[in-house]
């Protein structure tokens, strides 16, 4: 582990003293003219819009230049959210992406106080093991991301800097004010994406997210699982639609578990859920399919002792048993209705098949359309 991230455990995640800048939060930011254009950014393209990564990238990497550390970007996506690791600059180890910020640490005082923070290079020995004899970065800066008064980002530099505190201090503030004019509405898109592309019961992506993902895959390799609950319909009717829902959410969670970093659940149905495992093979993708039945089969609902459901499995897999993306689904599909067909609560492997396009495979799926 790089002591980059060491030391933002220490700084952003882990929680650490600080000392703010007195000059800085004494300072009276002059209102923006609304008239006055925003700022041109290096290496965004105002022709377009741009993404929220892109966006974070550039920041982190120009941050990065500026102070001569290395460097992270933190952002939450609501007054209410947690503040998380969104990108880092080279020299920061990119397992840190996606870590929560601790309500203690050096960015979540930035954002609560709203104004910059140098940590001073005594506070770093909190973040190094007694034991470590390796060279860490001995203090950070960090200044806020802001939309008018809500701060809703911290940009952080790891180590001491060397052109000094207030001169470091200046640099990163500027760019995080240029860069907030492009953040902030890329993060807005991004929030209404996933919402849109979220099932709200189950929290995994719906089907909409899940065609997004599988278009990524490309031609692949890929395998793709397709389960659906097994007499779910009868779930409903006896416990009512409350223990429906329950049961749904017991296998969203479930598959968010089971799964790897990368890999992509999803609810795609009513009761029908597809896993996605970029990289993967045939062989994979039955040993996933047969962990996750025998995984259902195991468990029963929390708080729904009497209820415990099983599911069929179907799987298909790109290059082989299908040669095109395109045919993962439908394939997969026939699949299932072959495990639904054969007793339930089973894996069934997809036929083989070598076609170019979706649509025009010979098996039929169980709503008797032609797959």
């Amino acid at each position: 582990m790089s002591g980059a991230l060491v030391f933002l455990g220490g700084a952003i995640v882990g929680g650490a003293a600080g000392v703010a800048l007195g000059w800085l939060a004494r300072r009276r930011r002059a209102p923006e003219s609304p008239a006055a254009p925003p700022p041109v950014v290096p290496g965004i393209d105002l022709a377009f819009e741009p993404s929220l990564k892109t966006v974070l990238r550039l920041l982190a990497d120009q941050a990065a230049e500026q102070s001569d550390l290395p460097c992270a970007v933190a952002l939450r996506e609501g007054e209410s959210a947690p503040m998380k690791i969104r990108a880092t600059s080279a020299g920061v180890d990119p397992r840190t992406v996606g870590l929560e910020v601790d309500v203690n640490s050096l960015a979540a005082r930035v954002a609560a106080e709203r104004t910059a923070i140098v940590e001073p290079a005594a506070r770093s020995a909190a973040a190094v093991s007694p034991g470590d004899r390796r060279r860490r970065p001995t203090a950070a800066v960090g200044v806020p991301v802001a939309s008018g008064a809500y701060v809703f980002g911290v940009l952080v530099a790891l180590g001491d800097p060397p052109l000094g505190g207030p001169e470091t201090v200046a640099r990163l503030d500027a760019l995080a004010r240029a860069f907030a004019l492009y953040l902030r509405p890329a993060l807005d898109a991004e929030v209404e994406r996933r919402k849109a592309e979220t099932d709200a019961l189950t929290d995994l992506p719906n089907r909409r997210g899940f065609e997004r993902a599988l278009r990524r895959v490309g031609q692949g390799p890929a395998a793709l699982i397709m389960l659906d609950i097994d007499h779910f319909k009868k779930v409903n009717d006896s416990h009512g639609h409350a223990a429906g829902d329950a049961v749904l959410r017991h296998l969203g969670k479930l598959l968010w578990d089971a799964l790897r970093e990368g890999d992509v659940a999803a609810r795609v149905g009513g009761e029908e859920f597809a896993v996605l495992l970029p990289g993967g093979d045939m062989a994979l993708g039955m040993q996933v399919a047969e962990r996750l039945r025998a995984a259902v089969e195991k468990r029963a609902v929390p708080n729904l002792e009497k209820v415990r459901p099983t599911i069929s499995c179907g799987v298909s897999a790109v290059p082989h048993p299908v040669t095109h993306v395109d045919n993962l689904m439908p394939t997969a599909d026939a699949a299932l209705y072959r495990a639904k067909n054969a007793g339930r609560n089973r894996v069934v492997a997809a036929e083989e098949m070598a076609l170019p396009k979706a649509g025009i495979v010979s098996a039929q799926d169980r709503r008797g359309r032609t797959v």
